[in-house]
């Protein structure tokens, strides 16, 4: 009785072992995995385009060439200065679609009627003092700058005198034109006798009255030594108008003045306080 047990069971597990096999091969013989035809590709020629909407600069700084927009460079992190050196830059020219390429066409481009460009730059004024100790570095994480637009018949400050900035924890949006909305890291030190662009942006011409920036956070470097620079927490308002002229474009340089925007304290903490001229030229 024993030795039947075993015979059956072994059977069992042969039938078992049969059963597994046939099931993992095919009835028509091995899988064949199909031979895949590579698909022909072309290169596109990066500066091909359709309309002038395709088209823009084709590098960061004073552009020299233009490009289908699909390949335009990624600018976020690029320090311009403010100097007109290329056939794009100031108005020189602009991008246009010829006969199906981006090319430099002279002149500005076309503004809507009514409308004016409006760039915003920042730069450090020239030293003059030096009581606390050689400032090396002032960094500026600066999020946002907007400007605002005056009501019927209201008067402007126009001056490119320094003015210190008022802080405001409003959240009031009315009236309010952003024209730089992402953060940009700035050390002032870097841009005395030249100015590094935040933004442009074309607006509707006429009178605005006020300039509203946001600085996020700021480091200061003191006879090199790293300081932490506290800013301060709410929006910051500079009370200097300007006038935008249609088909213009205006360019604003908030230039700080580091020595009177830095404040020591006792504890040896740094404050920044911005006194600022609003430069206005037109571009």
């Amino acid at each position: 009785m024993k030795h039947s047990s075993l015979f059956l069971l072994m059977i069992c597990l042969i039938g078992g072992f049969v059963l597994l096999s046939g099931c993992t091969t095919s009835p028509g013989g091995p899988d064949v995995t199909p031979t895949l035809t590579p698909v022909p590709t072309t290169t596109r020629d990066p500066s091909s385009c359709t309309g002038d909407g395709d088209c823009v600069p084709a590098q960061c700084c004073h552009p020299e060439s233009c490009v289908n927009k699909q390949y335009q460079p990624d600018c976020s992190a690029v320090l311009c200065s403010a100097a007109c050196l290329g056939p794009l830059d100031c108005g020189a020219g602009h991008c246009r679609c010829i006969e199906g390429k981006c090319q430099v066409v002279p002149g500005p481009g076309p503004v809507s009627a009514g409308q004016a460009t409006l760039i915003i730059a920042v730069k450090d004024a020239p030293k003059v003092k030096d009581d606390d100790g050689t400032i090396t570095r002032l960094l500026l994480n600066i999020s946002e700058v907007s400007v605002q637009k005056a009501a019927p018949n209201q008067t402007i400050t126009q001056t490119d005198e320094e003015v210190s900035a008022t802080e405001s924890g409003e959240t009031d949006t009315a009236g309010w034109i952003t024209v730089l909305n992402e953060t940009q890291s700035v050390d002032l030190l870097q841009f005395v006798n030249v100015s590094r662009i935040l933004g442009q942006k074309t607006l509707e011409a006429g009178t605005y009255t006020q300039i509203r920036l946001k600085i996020d956070s700021g480091a200061i470097t003191v006879d090199g030594t790293d300081y932490p620079l506290t800013v301060p927490s709410g929006v910051l308002k500079l009370n200097r108008g300007f006038v935008l002229v249609p088909n213009e474009t205006r360019m604003l340089t908030l230039d700080f003045n580091v020595e009177k925007s830095v404040v020591r304290t006792r504890s040896d903490k740094y404050l920044l306080k911005p006194v600022i001229a609003v430069v206005s030229e037109r571009g």
